[in-house]
């Protein structure tokens, strides 16, 4: 009884330690563009205004499986849209909860993460400024399966509102399939306080 009892509370300890809060799941809504049109950067700001972008759910993509919402590549198989567009809005209450955040992402083949309209994340993209035009620097042979993870700093979000906006690029004009689904979790800071002293001291008498 006595080692199960340290057991669950190893494990409790452990679950502790490294508890973390799903601020963007995946299988998440989201407002997205798919007409192969050039959103230079306003659109990965806070105050864009997203109205007329259709509403999903992820998985987004085409030509493999898994998807829930299947987006368009234009009229041309052989010369389909390179970027298509993602926008999120999520709210923190209080962003000093968290220590870091943790950001899963599937793409299929390359895409580039702004989180209130500063880059956070790339991957499978050139190292050079991104365009519209700007194709992959290869192609996903996972498609889109592979979760590609990265640690943000606790000041990449802030306490309120919240746009996580990210571009899916493809490799090929003849791509065969685009895949896009996000994972956001912040980590909470429970580190236990300390005393540093007492007032009055310990044992004290006559207080």
């Amino acid at each position: 009884m006595k080692n199960s009892l340290l057991l669950i509370t190893a494990l409790l300890f452990s679950f502790l330690l490294n508890a973390q809060t799903a601020l963007i799941s995946y299988n998440s809504s989201w407002k997205y563009l798919a007409n192969g049109s050039n959103q230079g950067t306003a659109w990965r700001t806070t105050s864009f205004n997203d109205a007329t972008w259709t509403t999903g759910t992820a998985a987004f993509g085409y030509g493999t499986s898994g998807i829930t919402t299947t987006v368009s590549y234009g009229s041309n198989n052989k010369k389909k849209y390179i970027t298509t567009y993602f926008r999120k809005t999520i709210s923190i209450a209080d962003v000093s909860l968290y220590s870091s955040f943790t950001l899963n992402l599937k793409r299929d083949d390359g895409a580039v993460v702004y989180i209130n309209g500063t880059e956070r994340y790339r991957s499978n993209m050139p190292s050079s400024t991104i365009s519209f035009s700007t194709k992959a620097s290869s192609e996903a042979t996972d498609n889109g399966t592979a979760i590609q993870t990265t640690s943000l700093s606790a000041g990449s979000l802030v306490t309120g509102t919240n746009v996580i906006a990210v571009e899916i690029h493809q490799f090929a004009n003849n791509g065969p399939d685009l895949f896009f689904d996000l994972q956001l979790n912040g980590t909470s800071d429970i580190t236990p306080p300390t005393v540093s002293s007492y007032s009055p001291a310990d044992n004290s008498v006559n207080v």
